[in-house]
């Protein structure tokens, strides 16, 4: 539920209130009276910098890290002041009113990224758990961030020059997401698992940023709706992570997707033929038995077949299983 993903509530100081609405004079002035820069909320412990990142108050909170704000400090969910800048960028689409403040600014979410990072701040930290701001969608992009660094965010979102700008001040673009307790819907025990992967223990790697920028999610539901990212980036940002960064294309996420099924959910014959041509392996099958034709064959209600990319991956020597759920 959002009330579980948010934590506590309340506790907010007179500089959080008034950062939180970008009111710059008045947060000036309560720390010219003496407010402590740093103090957190009680309820969630969202300290100042992030608030303001989070709300997309960017000139804001580069003069609060002017005024001492330690560039570090972080929310009980693990938001950093750097998460939230480059998330508050690409903050997913929501049947919800959404602050669009940040696009007032005048430093833009790299530069404040920039200098975020020349201020030491950690360019690995982690989500301690998904956030409800994520998910304020009704959970269309079919993720759970927890776990996820600044880099894997920037995968998320096609964006290139964040990663490249994170990776020059030491970030691991390995770091995945981490594997969170499964929902269970429906009795029956356990699922068969089609893979012949060995299973992924809660807490474990769930979704390394390959996948995230592959298309993760896309073939489990709507995530198209809601999923923002770099117009036509999807080529350039898995080219960056191959051929720069040297990650593999038969990867398997937690629920034994490759970085190819994600391409074929949403019908991308340019980087399938491009992971084909770096070696990825058409034949994979997923936890559920689903093959990359699968992926592409509306593998859920509403998602409509992509006949041009089932072709091609039969071509290439993949199987279809013919089970199409939205035919």
């Amino acid at each position: 539920s959002y009330g579980e993903l948010g934590g506590g509530h309340g506790g907010l100081t007179p500089l959080l209130h008034a950062v939180r609405e970008g009111h710059r004079e008045t947060a000036h002035a309560l720390l010219e009276g003496g407010a402590n820069v740093n103090q957190p909320a009680a309820g969630d412990g969202t300290p100042p910098l992030v608030m303001a990142m989070v709300n997309g108050h960017y000139d804001l909170g580069l003069e609060l890290v002017e005024r001492g704000a330690d560039v570090n400090l972080a929310s009980h969910a693990g938001t950093t002041a750097l998460f939230a800048a480059l998330n508050t960028h690409w903050a997913p689409k929501s049947r919800y009113p959404q602050q669009h403040i940040y696009m007032q600014q005048d430093h833009g979410y790299l530069e404040v990224m920039s200098r975020l990072l020349e201020a030491g701040a950690d360019p690995n930290a982690r989500l301690t758990k998904h956030l409800w701001f994520m998910s304020y969608n009704f959970d269309l992009l079919q993720i759970d961030a927890k776990g996820a660094t600044s880099f894997w965010r920037a995968a998320y979102a096609l964006d290139v020059d964040a990663m490249r700008l994170l990776v020059s001040h030491g970030a691991d673009p390995s770091i995945a997401t981490e594997k969170v307790p499964a929902r269970r819907f429906r009795r029956g025990g356990e699922q068969e698992d089609h893979s012949g992967l060995p299973p992924v223990p809660v807490g474990g790697p769930a979704v390394m940023p390959i996948h995230a920028a592959s298309g993760v999610g896309y073939g489990q539901g709507f995530a198209a709706n809601a999923h923002r990212h770099v117009p036509d980036g999807w080529v350039p940002a898995v080219r960056y992570l191959v051929e720069e960064l040297g990650a593999d294309v038969n990867a398997r996420d937690h629920d034994g997707y490759a970085p190819l099924h994600h391409a074929a959910a949403r019908g991308d014959n340019e980087l399938i033929e491009y992971l084909v041509s770096k070696g990825a392996d058409v034949t994979v099958v997923s936890r559920r038995g689903q093959t990359t034709v699968d992926m592409a064959n509306g593998p859920v209600q509403r998602i409509q077949p992509f006949p041009e990319t089932i072709e091609l991956l039969e071509g290439l020597g993949a199987k279809n299983n013919n089970n199409c759920v939205s035919c």
